[in-house]
C-alpha cells in the first residue's frame, strides 16, 4: 500500500500512446498494471500500459478496489495478485488484461477472482497495432 502521495506520471509514454479527445474527454490513460493503491509505484514504465478511460475506471478499478479493501480490513493477511497484459502479435496497445487475485490465509474467501478486462471504449474504434483511434458513426 502507498506510503506517499501519488506522483506525476505524465512523462511516461507507454507503447501505442496516441492520445485523442472525443466529446471533450481524453481517450487514453496511463494504466498501472498493479494499481497505485496496491503497489505505490508512480512512473515505473514496466508497470504502465496504454488503456482507455473506460478500461481503467470501469474495468480494472473495481477489482483493484476489492483487493485494497480486503487488505485494509485484514492487514496481516496476504493476497496473491497478478495482472497480465494481453498483446496480440506486434500490437502496441494491449487488447486487455487478465486480473487474478487469491487471498492466502482464508483460502480465497476474502478475495478470489480471475477475470479478463477488455481494453475498449464505447463508441470508439481502436487500432491496437498503432494506438490510433476513431469515433464510430452515430
Amino acid at each position: 500500500m502507498p506510503t506517499e502521495k501519488r506522483g506525476d506520471i505524465s512523462n511516461v509514454k507507454p507503447t501505442g500512446w496516441k492520445q485523442a479527445k472525443y466529446d471533450g474527454k481524453f481517450l487514453y490513460n496511463r494504466c498501472h498494471l498493479i494499481g497505485y493503491q496496491l503497489a505505490g509505484e508512480n512512473a515505473n514504465e514496466l508497470n504502465l500500459i496504454t488503456g482507455t478511460n473506460y478500461f481503467n475506471v470501469e474495468g480494472m478499478l473495481p477489482f483493484e478496489n476489492k483487493v485494497a479493501e480486503y487488505i485494509e480490513k485484514n492487514n496481516n493477511n496476504h493476497v496473491l495478485y497478478r495482472v497480465t497484459p494481453d498483446f496480440k502479435g506486434d500490437n502496441k496497445v494491449a487488447s486487455g488484461v487478465e486480473m487474478e487475485a487469491y487471498s492466502v490465509e482464508d483460502n480465497g474467501q476474502g478475495a478470489s477472482f480471475n477475470v479478463y478486462v477488455y481494453n475498449v471504449q464505447p463508441g470508439i474504434t481502436i487500432n491496437y497495432q498503432t494506438g490510433e483511434s476513431s469515433q464510430n458513426s452515430k
